[in-house]
């Protein structure tokens, strides 16, 4: 009984009827497929082999500064990305002359006025005896608030009010 169902399969265009006819296929002169169009259209020019190596020359060293231009811009991203936080830092450094001179205004208007002590944030500028003197300043402050009561009841908002006076004081004089 298998060997019956193997020989009906095998032979799947036994009882298919085709006219010769049908399979005959005439090619007129006058038309012609695209292939053979596009072969005639491309009448190649014939170079000298020295003309052929130059172009194969000249298009090998292209795709080489193709190729170092990309891997340049790409290190140059990478490098720019992995500066931390800010990144891309070509905005801000196009900006930066008009920073200098909003700088500049502002230095003259603090010029006008004279203080007579040195803010903290210029310890550089300060001579030994003036750090001196403001570090023992900032211990006198801080052990006065070691020993005030507030500071033993919330220590935290102690330091928190201390701060916030410190900077008010800072900030009047500074205006």
């Amino acid at each position: 009984m298998g060997k019956d169902w193997a020989f009906i399969h095998t032979d799947i265009f036994a009882k298919t009827q085709i006219d010769p006819s049908a399979l005959v296929q005439s090619l007129e002169l006058d038309q012609r497929s695209l292939a053979s169009l596009r072969k005639g259209a491309e009448a190649k020019a014939i170079l000298p082999k020295k003309e052929k190596l130059r172009l194969r020359r000249e298009r090998w060293l292209q795709k080489i500064e193709a190729i170092k231009l990309a891997e340049q811009k790409l290190k140059e991203e990478r490098r720019r990305r992995a500066t931390a936080v800010v990144g891309d830092l070509h905005p801000l450094r196009d900006a930066l002359p008009e920073l200098q001179e909003l700088e500049a205004g502002r230095r003259q208007q603090t010029r006008g006025r004279v203080s007579s002590k040195p803010r903290p944030a210029e310890l550089s500028r300060m001579s030994a005896a003036q750090r001196r003197q403001l570090l023992e300043e900032e211990r006198t402050r801080f052990q006065e608030l070691l020993t005030s009561p507030a500071y033993r009841a919330s220590p935290l908002l102690a330091i928190g009010q201390q701060l916030a006076h410190q900077m008010q004081l800072e900030g009047g004089s500074q205006l």
